[in-house]
């Protein structure tokens, strides 16, 4: 599959994936989530890669979904693919390491939160504003870090997280101050690649399901509960607000 919105390149026996919107401060359209979701199941069998690096052009991680598409498309993106997008990152059973950059913001935060081990640059921003127009943001990506209570009172919060305030809180693993963030990321990648590909399988399993249950039937739950939010006909014009008081 040739990609649009998405860079590849492997190193030895890591996968970097790099998302490439810069110029959109690569917000998540239908198509980039679709190219994330392909590119991580096709690695998620014994002969793919043995581990990614999730990382990002330009200034920016992610500033979330694109919110001009989700209006041009009446919603309908918000709706696409998004359990098995969301499922592909999260179940992936190897290793994954996200290089934080910038903001991560929104559902960029949440495809951040995929990381199993999340190194960001200290000027970092993470950013769940969904609570402050109505949008229904992810508890069960932010619990698989923090614990289902504290992502519950972060995500009330609604403000925006340094990245040293991140780190005191679990949400990510290290902040690097170093001139190349992305050949540390790729040499903590390769490190985890290192271990027995099935036991990484295994640990990765028991850490999503044994402690607030099944992954799957989590996030399945969860968006069935956002429909009526999305149903909500006040939601669009709550989101077309919002999306004036941002630039993507």
């Amino acid at each position: 599959m040739k990609y649009q919105c998405i860079l590849t390149e492997l190193r030895d026996d890591v996968l970097v994936v790099t998302l490439d919107r810069p110029e959109k401060s690569n917000a998540l359209n239908v198509r980039i989530r679709d190219e994330l979701e392909h590119v991580f199941n096709s690695n998620a069998a014994p002969k793919g890669a043995k581990a990614i690096v999730l990382a990002a052009s330009g200034k920016h991680f992610s500033s979330g979904y694109d919110l001009q598409e989700v209006l041009e498309t009446k919603l309908e993106s918000f709706r696409h693919r998004i359990l098995e997008y969301h499922y592909s990152v999260y179940g992936f059973p190897k290793p994954v390491v996200t290089v934080l950059k910038g903001f991560a913001s929104a559902g960029g935060f949440d495809l951040a939160l995929g990381g199993d081990y999340i190194v960001a640059e200290k000027k970092s921003v993470l950013f769940r504003p969904e609570i402050r127009f109505g949008g229904p943001p992810l508890i069960t990506t932010l619990a698989r870090k923090v614990g289902p209570s504290r992502a519950l009172s972060i995500t009330l919060k609604g403000d925006p997280i340094r990245s040293v305030d991140a780190l005191a809180l679990g949400i990510i693993d290290e902040i690097h101050e170093g001139p190349d963030i992305l050949s540390h990321a790729v040499s903590i990648a390769s490190k985890f690649s290192r271990w027995d590909s099935n036991m990484s399988s295994v640990l990765k399993g028991i850490s999503n399901n044994y402690f607030t249950g099944n992954l799957y039937e989590n996030l399945e739950k969860e968006f069935h509960a956002f429909a009526a939010v999305l149903d909500d006909p006040g939601f669009y014009e709550r989101v077309r607000g919002y999306a004036g008081t941002i630039r993507q």
